[in-house]
């Protein structure tokens, strides 16, 4: 399988998937002290920048690299200041020179590489004897609606015959123990608190209108079929569709370096 593009998902990108005012900022200036000020950065899979471009405001050097030129379109779009280098590029083939960065960073893409441990590879190959390698993810809790809702719609196509599972690393602890198995330290913060308010209606309308990736490999002939036993299933599970849920969530920088 190849790794997953998001062409299909820049222009609605940062309203799913985006941070609420001022925690890009908060994200950003973390990065910044776990880098130094003086780092040279890549961020491996930077889509429409809503952690290079607050980076790039307090002064960091960086270079952005990804399979989507849409998606670092609509970060050029949305630049209003200093903004990240581009390369359009693959993460297993890193357009790099041996040795060029001070820090990688990497957030929300292993799952999307087949090849993922290549990819970690390149990412050492990439980085100063000292470097630190960044990754991070957004955390919520596991057992929500809508997380209930995404592990149903993978149990529905897996059962009809299509792949219900990312093509890549299965999660970020599968991430993490890769990484100690090499040979990496790690050390965790996390950064901003804040909530995200849905209906089961709205969850529903991101499965229907295939915001997710999980979504995407699902024929257009079975779709509809597929959506059907979800919204019964949701309606018996989750209740009426104009119930509310409230999710916490946080940020979290999992900061790995190799002696």
């Amino acid at each position: 399988m190849k790794s997953i593009s998001f062409d299909r998902a820049a222009n609605i990108y940062e309203q799913t998937r985006g941070f609420p005012p001022g925690i890009g900022e908060q994200v950003a200036q973390a990065a910044l002290e776990i880098v130094g000020p003086a780092a040279t950065v890549v961020e491996v899979g930077v889509g429409t920048g809503r952690i290079s471009r607050p980076l790039a405001a307090l002064g960091v050097e960086i270079f952005g690299l990804d399979l989507s030129r849409q998606m670092m379109a609509e970060l050029v779009r949305r630049a209003a200041g200093p903004m990240p280098t581009l390369v359009q590029g693959d993460a297993t083939r890193l357009p790099f020179a041996p040795q060029q960065f001070d820090a990688v960073l990497s957030v929300h893409v292993f799952h999307l590489i087949p090849q993922w441990p290549e990819a970690l590879s390149e990412v050492r190959r990439v980085l100063k004897p000292s470097g630190i390698f960044l990754t991070g993810y957004d955390w919520r809790p596991t057992d929500t609606p809508s997380g209930r809702m995404l592990e149903k719609w993978r149990e529905i196509v897996s059962a009809r015959g299509f792949f219900g599972e990312h093509p890549g690393a299965r999660d970020f602890a599968e991430v993490k123990q890769f990484l100690v198995n090499s040979g990496a330290t790690y050390t965790e913060r996390f950064v901003g608190n804040w909530q995200v308010t849905r209906t089961v209606a709205h969850a529903l309308e991101t499965i229907e209108h295939r915001t997710w990736s999980a979504t995407w490999h699902v024929p257009d002939d079975f779709f509809p079929h597929c959506l059907a036993e979800l919204r019964a299933w949701a309606a018996q599970e989750l209740g009426p569709l104009e119930t509310t849920f409230t999710v916490p969530h946080k940020f979290c920088w999992q900061a790995f370096r190799w002696s």
